[in-house]
């Protein structure tokens, strides 16, 4: 304990630097979080250290060095009146004040981004008043009066921890790791198929100072718990930065290995990995075992994390496995390298180490055994989570009503969003980025307004012709029924079985057959957007412009050429489209030529062999001035040509099951030797038994073409 006035000097210096280390903590874990949450955690980081001295004061100190019972609990020593004391006990409060603020602030960065405010300041008081002091009492307890006297049962066992790896880090990291359980995971950070989402903090340049910040005030952390300004003090500090050194060396090396590129974070939590694993045997270690108890820590930092991701447990910085997991391990350390002599425990190694544990044991049972369940009841009544609503929009704005130009931002967003008024034009923050955002995104409205007033002047006129054609639907179907023949035909020297089954009364297909010339017959099959009185209007129009184009003058390559643009042209901005499969068959070269826009695969049997014929080129009604490649293929005197519309496999029953294109190519294949029109007739029947009453979901066009039979 102090001594001299410079010995307080000491102490009370050491309790400046722990102190500012409230301000690494802050920088570190609002880096870390993003922008919409980083006033929350900085609000924390202040608000803690306040309630923790309140708290400290009046509980906390009474049950960690009043008077013991039993080595378990200081039963005196509540709100002490320091201004009649020595100053030793006075600046010894200060000191051990510190080190419960930082046991407390570990939690915040643990459950950072969706634990409400309030539900913190419980927690802090949690750790202030019952966990940190009881858990203190047992390993550095001792007789105010008598300095030298420590009164707790684990340091009569011979447990050390100098510094507090185990007293102040793995407490706080116990209860970060109870809470997190708790309220769970932020929102989208796991995906349902295990996929770990990275969530980047805003700031890493501020998160990086903050860690220096924290490696400086770990001088006063280490080095001030001698109690006393002696010559082991450089000797610790110099432990202190080789194991600090070591932990940020391991853990970049090691994850860079592990993950292939130099991670961001990895120096940061690995600095601090080994600043807390060397808290506990840093008086008790050479420097080559202080390096080595950093490299351990780094790796064993990053694997933890690995394995907090595994277990989908969500530490928004790592406070896990850098507070507790490294905890235990620095106090485990004490146990494998700490020089027996300078711990004075008379315990051999073995023993030693069997101790070190039963602490690190002692203190999972009580921090973690009595904060869960406590806040388990908490939570029952009071929610420690914020709403996903909530957690959306930030807990700046939604904990404390703190809004930056970029919340200002998003909330105008949002309204939009909610309302669908895109009528006003985002609020401009001059000579700023989100500004600059702002300007860009009212450029993209007033594009959309412009496209929303010719897409509504559009709609009005397509409704207009669409309202004219539904108050008639029977003049529809008349126009309809006199483009699409339902009759079976005899063309030249082929056989064409027509099968037309429109959902509604009319519908999306159009198919059209014409003898060019002797032996030679054009096929047109398309298949129109949707289905009913819309489609039906599309099916007039291809009519109209098929008919100008399907004489002998073009190929079928140059027929959907200019179809696609001609159609392209009649509906502009309509965003309407087709595909078709158009097909010449000559009898005279015994060839068929087609070319396919983005129609499904159709079949042409010949004998036992079945042969696609897949598409050429992409659907009609996408890019103007598309060109079509076409296929040649025999038509032998027994080859039969199946065409039809997707709507013959897209079709589904009462059980969610397709009837698809395997289905359609299997029976298709077993029509071999049977006629055209029965082989069709199977087909639908097929169709039907596998419905077994359902309703069809979509018009349905079935061609069947062959070779008359000779007489």
């Amino acid at each position: 304990m102090p001594k001299t006035n410079f010995d307080i000097l000491w102490i009370i210096l050491s309790s400046g630097l722990v102190f500012f280390m409230q301000a690494g903590f802050l920088c570190l874990e609002s880096g870390l979080t993003r922008t919409k949450n980083s006033i929350n955690v900085a609000i924390k980081n202040i608000t803690d250290f306040g309630i923790a001295t309140l708290v400290f004061y009046s509980i906390g100190f009474g049950f960690m060095f009043g008077s013991t019972y039993y080595g378990w609990i200081g039963k005196d020593m509540f709100f002490p009146d320091f201004s009649k004391t020595s100053p030793e006990t006075s600046v010894f409060f200060l000191f051990q004040l510190m080190f419960c603020g930082t046991a407390a602030t570990i939690v915040s960065g643990a459950v950072a981004e969706r634990m409400k405010f309030g539900a913190y300041i419980i927690v802090t008081t949690i750790i202030s008043s019952l966990i940190y002091p009881i858990f203190g009492h047992w390993v550095w307890g001792r007789d105010l009066q008598n300095w030298d006297q420590f009164t707790g049962w684990l340091a009569h066992l011979g447990f050390m921890d100098f510094a507090g790896s185990t007293v102040v880090h793995s407490v706080g990291g116990w209860v970060g790791l109870s809470a997190m359980i708790l309220i769970g995971n932020r929102t989208g950070k796991y995906g349902k198929d295990g996929a770990v989402r990275k969530i980047t903090g805003h700031n890493l340049p501020l998160a990086m100072l903050g860690t220096l910040i924290l490696w400086f005030g770990w001088i006063g952390f280490n080095g001030g718990s001698t109690l006393a300004f002696t010559s082991e003090v450089p000797k610790i500090i110099t432990n202190t930065m080789f194991a600090a050194s070591g932990g940020m060396a391991s853990s970049l090396i090691y994850g860079w290995i592990r993950l292939k590129y130099a991670e961001a974070t990895l120096p940061l939590n690995g600095t601090l990995a080994g600043l807390v694993a060397i808290t506990a045997p840093c008086n008790a270690v050479n420097s080559i075992e202080s390096i080595l108890i950093g490299l351990v820590a780094g790796i064993l930092m990053f694997e933890a994390g690995v394995l907090l991701d595994k277990l989908k447990l969500d530490d928004a910085v790592g406070a896990v496995p850098v507070h507790l997991v490294s905890g235990i391990w620095g106090t485990l350390a004490v146990g494998f390298f700490g020089d027996l002599s300078i711990l004075g425990t008379g315990l051999d190694r073995v023993t030693q180490i069997l101790v070190q544990l039963l602490g690190v044991v002692s203190c999972a049972a009580l921090s973690f055994g009595v904060s869960y369940p406590l806040l388990f009841i908490i939570h029952r009544f009071y929610s420690l989570r914020v709403s996903p609503q909530n957690e959306f929009q930030g807990l700046n704005y939604t904990e404390h009503r703190a809004t930056t130009e970029l919340i200002d931002l998003f909330m105008e967003m949002e309204y939009q969003k909610q309302t669908g008024d895109l009528s006003q034009d985002l609020s401009i923050e001059p000579f700023t980025e989100v500004g600059q955002i702002a300007e860009r995104y009212n450029l993209v409205l007033d594009k959309i307004r412009t496209n929303i007033k010719e897409k509504e002047t559009l709609a009005i006129e397509l409704e207009h012709n669409l309202s004219l054609l539904q108050s008639d639907l029977s003049t529809a179907r008349k126009i309809q029924s006199g483009i699409i023949s339902q009759e079976d035909k005899l063309t030249g020297d082929l056989e064409i079985t027509i099968r037309y089954l429109p959902l509604t009364e009319v519908g999306g297909d159009f198919f059209d057959i014409m003898e060019l010339r002797p032996g030679l017959t054009r096929v047109f099959l398309a298949d129109a957007t949707g289905h009913g009185v819309q489609a039906a209007l599309l099916t007039m129009a291809i009519k109209a412009i098929y008919e100008s184009l399907k004489r002998g003058i073009y190929s079928v390559t140059e027929i959907l050429y200019h179809l696609n643009n001609e159609f392209l042209h009649t509906f502009k901005n309509l965003n309407q489209f087709f595909t078709c499969i158009v097909v010449d068959i000559d009898t005279n070269l015994n060839l068929i030529r087609y070319s396919s826009a983005g129609h499904v695969p159709q079949y042409l049997i010949q004998g036992r062999e079945i042969h696609s014929l897949e598409k050429t080129g992409r659907i009609m009604g996408v890019i103007p001035n598309t060109k079509y490649t076409s296929n040649e293929m025999e038509f032998t005197q027994d080859s039969k040509l199946i065409l039809f519309t997707d709507g013959l496999f897209e079709q589904w029953n009462s059980q969610k099951e397709e009837f698809g294109e395997e289905r359609v190519e299997a029976i298709v294949g077993n029509l071999k030797g049977i006629p055209i029109g029965e082989g069709i007739d199977q087909i639908l029947k097929k169709l039907d038994e596998f419905l077994a009453g359902a309703p069809k979901q979509d018009d349905i066009s079935v061609l069947g073409i062959s070779r008359k039979i000779k007489k």
